[in-house]
C-alpha cells in the first residue's frame, strides 16, 4: 500500500509536464535575456575582413640590379592586415637590407569617394596600398592568379603616388627542406609556387625554386648544378638547371640567392633538396 503513493505521485508529475509543454521554445525564449544592440564595424574592420579573403603569405623576386649585384624582394603579407618587407641589394663584398613594416589598405579612387562607404564584399578591388607605420604609402600590389605585381613608390616623391617606380613581380614562395653536406654554409630553400610551369615533355614540367646560400666560410664558395639534387617521396633524384650567372664563386662570409629549376613529373610531391 505505501509503495502506490510514490507511484502516483510521478504520474502525475508527468501528466502534468506534459501539459504544460505545448510551447517550450516560448517559455526558454522569455527565459533569455535580451541581445545586446549590435554595434556596425569601423572601416578597419570591414577591410580586415575583406582582406582575410585575399592573398596572405610569403612572397619573393631575385631581380637584377643595375649599381649592384642582385637586388632580393621578399615580401610576408599577413592574415591581421599587415606586412614585412625586406628590400636587399648585394654587392661584391657586402649587401644592405632595408626592412619597412605597416599596414595594408584597399586602395580606394579618390574621385570616387562613394566607394569608402561601400561594404568589401560589393566590391572585387585587388588592388591594395603598403603603408609604413608612419601611414605613408611605400608601395601598391595587385593581386593576381599567380602572384603579386609590386609598384614602389619613389621615395623623393613618396606624397605623389603617381610617380611610382618600374613594376616587378613577386611569386608566392614556400619553404622547402634542404639536406646540406657542406660545412659552414647555410642554406635555405623556397618553391615558387603558382607560376605558370614550362611544359617540356609531357608530363614532365620544369619547377622553379629560389636558394638563399650563406658562405660563412673563410673560402669562396664554388657549387655546380650537379652538386644539387631533389629527391621526391618515392626516392627518385632529379638534377638541377641552374643559368651561369647564378653559378658565380660566393664569396667568403657572403650570403647570394640564386634560382634553380628541377625537371620532373607533375604527379611527383618534392620532398627535399639534398646538397653534395
Amino acid at each position: 500500500m505505501l509503495n502506490r503513493y510514490p507511484i502516483a505521485l510521478s504520474t502525475l508529475s508527468l501528466l502534468l509536464a506534459a501539459c504544460g509543454s505545448t510551447d517550450p521554445s516560448r517559455e526558454y525564449q522569455s527565459a533569455l535575456p535580451s541581445e545586446p544592440q549590435i554595434t556596425p564595424k569601423t572601416e578597419v574592420q570591414k577591410s580586415a575582413t575583406s582582406w582575410s579573403r585575399q592573398a596572405t603569405g610569403n612572397f619573393k623576386a631575385l631581380l637584377p640590379c643595375d649599381h649592384c649585384e642582385q637586388h632580393v624582394i621578399h615580401l610576408r603579407l599577413n592574415d591581421d592586415q599587415t606586412f614585412q618587407l625586406s628590400d636587399i641589394k648585394r654587392w661584391k663584398q657586402r649587401h644592405r637590407e632595408n626592412l619597412v613594416t605597416g599596414t595594408i589598405q584597399a586602395a580606394q579612387d579618390n574621385n570616387q569617394q562613394d566607394k569608402q562607404n561601400q561594404h568589401p564584399s560589393q566590391t572585387t578591388a585587388n588592388e591594395w596600398l603598403l603603408n609604413t607605420e608612419n601611414g605613408q604609402a611605400y608601395a601598391r600590389i595587385q593581386l593576381t592568379t599567380h602572384g603579386l605585381k609590386f609598384n614602389l613608390y619613389k621615395q623623393k616623391n613618396i606624397q605623389n603616388q603617381q610617380k611610382i617606380e618600374t613594376q616587378v613581380f613577386l611569386h608566392p614562395v614556400e619553404s622547402m627542406q634542404v639536406s646540406n653536406a657542406l660545412k659552414h654554409v647555410d642554406i635555405q630553400a623556397e618553391h615558387v609556387q603558382n607560376v605558370e610551369v614550362k611544359e617540356l615533355n609531357d608530363p614532365v614540367m620544369a619547377h622553379d625554386y629560389f636558394l638563399a646560400i650563406h658562405n660563412q666560410s673563410n673560402q669562396a664558395l664554388q657549387l655546380h648544378a650537379s652538386d644539387l639534387i631533389l629527391v621526391d617521396q618515392q626516392y627518385q633524384e632529379y638534377t638541377a638547371v641552374v643559368d651561369p650567372q647564378f653559378l658565380e664563386p660566393i664569396p667568403a662570409q657572403q650570403k647570394q640567392w640564386i634560382k634553380v629549376s628541377f625537371n620532373y613529373p607533375t604527379s611527383a610531391q618534392a620532398d627535399v633538396i639534398k646538397i653534395k
